[in-house]
């Protein structure tokens, strides 16, 4: 190979590598608008920890022998900015702040939700489900005062506690089954 043409290669790799910045610069914007707060993407946005959540009672109600509490998501202002929340959490009753379990835990009754970013802008909800007490033997129930519920996201090994309004009763019998969780989901988007 003569001097010239390696001269002419390198020359020629020098300029696409040259052309090919702005449109890398250009392609890193979304990720970083995404960080940032925007909306639609996810790539490059870590994970929401407990850390980053506030679950806050909107509002309950009973159908069929089911209450259903639906919680609504915030994000805390902690520093660390947005974080992608995942379609799902783990969640469990309560008696108080750093409580013991009542109940058994909540399963999934439906797919997880796709994962949104989660900024100071907007919200993510889902909604608790569990059989009446009313509705239940009160011996095999064992209906208990709950102060709210404890929550685990993805990763994380300790649960953070989410209050509720006054009076409300779930059965402490683990074997009483049917406490249950929709998908988490994005609420508002500001």
């Amino acid at each position: 190979m003569s001097a010239l043409t390696r001269t002419t290669r390198t020359t020629r790799a020098a300029l696409v590598a040259a052309a090919a910045l702005p449109a890398l610069a250009l392609a890193a914007a979304p990720a970083s608008a995404a960080e940032a707060g925007g909306g639609g993407g996810t790539d490059h946005v870590r994970s929401c920890t407990n850390d980053d959540i506030k679950p806050i009672e909107n509002r309950r109600g009973a159908a069929a022998g089911t209450l259903a509490v639906e919680f609504g998501i915030t994000k805390i202002q902690n520093g660390k900015g947005p974080c992608l929340m995942p379609g799902w959490i783990e969640v469990r009753w309560v008696d108080g702040f750093e409580g013991e379990q009542v109940g058994s835990w909540a399963r999934q009754r439906e797919a997880p939700g796709e994962p949104f970013v989660l900024t100071m802008r907007n919200t993510g909800k889902f909604t608790l489900f569990h059989p009446n007490p009313d509705n239940c033997d009160p011996e095999q129930c064992r209906p208990t005062e709950v102060a709210g519920i404890e929550y685990f996201l993805p990763g994380d090994t300790t649960g953070n506690f989410g209050g509720m309004g006054d009076n409300m009763y779930a059965c402490a019998n683990p074997e009483v089954r049917g406490t249950s969780l929709s998908a988490v989901t994005l609420d508002y988007d500001g």
